[in-house]
């Protein structure tokens, strides 16, 4: 078994009865879950700055041009291969992640290793882009699971998560996951794995939204199952994405395997 999935695994199994547990222990995911990096610590990538653009390049901007985006994080392709994910990013070359304040239009820019860029390209004028602080990130491998209401768990029950599993009534397995999901570091930055469902996973609303596909139909499970979390950015580094929100980039598993970031679906959610 793999080292990000010990504990989990090892948790699960005290909890639920033997036949349940492993059948929820398949589902899990492995993801790249990303930090401020301390001195010493490998970077993968950044928050925040200026995205150092190749001179040919503009800063992205909304369909009818009348709002720029913010640019918001930089990931290094390679230094990412170092990790596990459930996705393949591209083995070389960097992501730059833009997007609007209200989530509701973002870009994906794939610079080609040894591109050229522009040092301090600054947004124009009058898109007045907020500039964020520029941090530096490490990573490291961590297991992620299917959230509540997620297709992978259906076939589990609707009383999975309320399922009674310590001597308290109170004491849920859903309750008890979240105890060690906090545990763990609690929400985060995170490339590729499920991410977070404040209100429904990226998937379901990714099929609904792009995909015009509705719950109801036949085929909403299987288009859903093409979707995955391209990067997914908790609010860190005045970023702010609503009340204890989540930015995700979510996008078609072809459309990846492509290299191709022309669509990507930005999901935000808050409370």
């Amino acid at each position: 078994m793999q080292d990000w999935m010990v504990d989990f695994a090892e948790y699960v199994r005290e909890l639920l009865p033997e036949k349940l547990a492993e059948r929820f222990i398949a589902l899990a995911r492995p993801a790249v879950r990303l930090s401020v990096a301390e001195e010493g610590e490998t970077v993968v990538g950044r928050l925040g700055g200026l995205p150092r653009l190749p001179a040919g390049v503009p800063w992205p901007g909304t369909e009818d041009g009348g709002s720029g985006m913010q640019f918001l994080a930089e990931l290094d392709c390679a230094a990412l291969a170092a990790y596990e994910s459930d996705i393949g990013l591209p083995a070389e070359g960097a992501l730059l992640f833009f997007a609007t304040w209200e989530g509701t239009a973002a870009r994906v820019i794939l610079l080609p290793p040894g591109a050229v860029r522009v040092p301090e390209k600054e947004a124009p004028v009058r898109w007045e882009s907020q500039v964020f602080p520029e941090v530096p990130l490490t990573a490291e491998t961590v297991v992620t699971w299917p959230t509540r209401g997620h297709d992978d768990l259906v076939r589990l029950g609707d009383d999975f998560w309320d399922r009674v599993v310590g001597e308290d009534p109170w004491e849920t397995f859903g309750d008890m996951l979240a105890d060690f999901a906090e545990a763990e570091g609690g929400r985060a930055h995170r490339v590729g794995g499920y991410s977070d469902a404040l209100h429904q996973p990226v998937e379901a609303a990714a099929a609904y939204a792009v995909a015009g596909v509705e719950p109801k139909d036949p085929g909403f499970a299987a288009e859903a199952s093409q979707w995955v979390n391209l990067l997914q950015l908790d609010e860190d580094n005045e970023m702010i994405f609503g009340d204890g929100g989540v930015l995700v980039f979510g996008i078609r598993r072809d459309r990846l395997a492509a290299r191709d970031f022309s669509q990507v679906f930005p999901y935000l959610q808050g409370h």
